[in-house]
């Protein structure tokens, strides 16, 4: 449920319980989601058509030359379209983070300062659209560039969800979460008509989407008419209740909720994300 894939989550443990390496990574592409499946990765429906495709937010470029501390300039034999400004420069060869991308020519990758370390020619320099993760409990990382899809040619309806893969199409799922980034909270349910959900200062208002789910514990209320599954409609809000109309509830159950900043994007549209709208995060 939102985080990991099982994909990556078996990998993790595999590498921390010393059995396997983790996998190599070269690429990271962003898919939107106009619904959502499991962590095994199957279920979701991937927006499709109208010019849409995965946009590759990470990879790796050698560089043909070297550069010292007092330059701001990384040379390539050529620049990749996906890197763009606000992507982190981290020299995989030698382990540093060298910088902020600033601007970009078709061979070269101008930082928004000098470089941190001296890279080499030949080195191996991984630009990500996100900066390493910090904090605690839970560390986080948000995307420090902006990244933009081509302009829809059709109605993508509504993107309710995102993911990270290793491939610009099929491959594995990495992690994926739902659009706004936004808190889980504790939710119990009456049995009403409608069942109502009580959730102690939610902040939501009439109109608003969330979710509900009982995988982080809880018993989903026995339906009468209606469920939760899906994107849902808050109606009948108070401060600490709400309901969805036409979800009837014949006993009570628990779980919990989340707000979901679902984005809908029609022809003609060009579906661009600002810095700090996508977030990894991690207990």
């Amino acid at each position: 449920m939102t985080g990991l894939s099982n994909y990556s989550a078996f990998s993790f443990l595999n590498y921390i319980t010393g059995q396997a390496a983790m996998p190599a990574l070269p690429a990271v592409y962003l898919a939107l989601f106009t619904a959502v499946g499991t962590d095994a990765g199957t279920g979701f429906t991937e927006v499709s058509g109208g010019a849409y495709a995965r946009m590759q937010i990470a990879g790796s470029v050698t560089t043909n030359s070297a550069t010292t501390t007092s330059s701001a300039v990384i040379g390539h034999a050529a620049v990749p379209s996906w890197v763009v400004a606000g992507m982190q420069a981290y020299d995989a060869t030698t382990g540093h983070v060298v910088g902020t991308v600033q601007s970009t020519t078709s061979t070269t990758v101008t930082l928004t300062a000098n470089a941190a370390f001296a890279i080499g020619s030949g080195d191996a320099i991984n630009y990500s659209a996100f900066p390493n993760a910090t904090g605690t409990s839970p560390a986080s990382s948000s995307n420090g560039a902006t990244i933009a899809f081509p302009t829809a040619t059709a109605n993508w309806g509504s993107a309710m969800a995102w993911g990270l893969y290793d491939a610009l199409s099929g491959g594995n799922l990495l992690f994926w979460d739902y659009m706004g980034y936004f808190p889980w909270l504790p939710a119990t349910v009456s049995a009403a008509s409608p069942g109502v959900i009580t959730a102690h200062a939610h902040g939501f208002a009439n109109g608003d989407s969330f979710v509900f789910t009982t995988e982080y514990g809880g018993t989903a209320p026995t339906f009468a008419a209606g469920s939760y599954t899906g994107l849902q409609t808050v109606a009948g809000v108070t401060a600490d209740t709400f309901s969805v109309t036409g979800v009837n509830t014949s006993a009570t159950g628990n779980g919990a909720l989340r707000k979901v900043g679902a984005q809908s994007i029609p022809s003609g549209v060009t579906a661009s994300f600002s810095p700090s709208t996508f977030t990894l995060s991690l207990a």
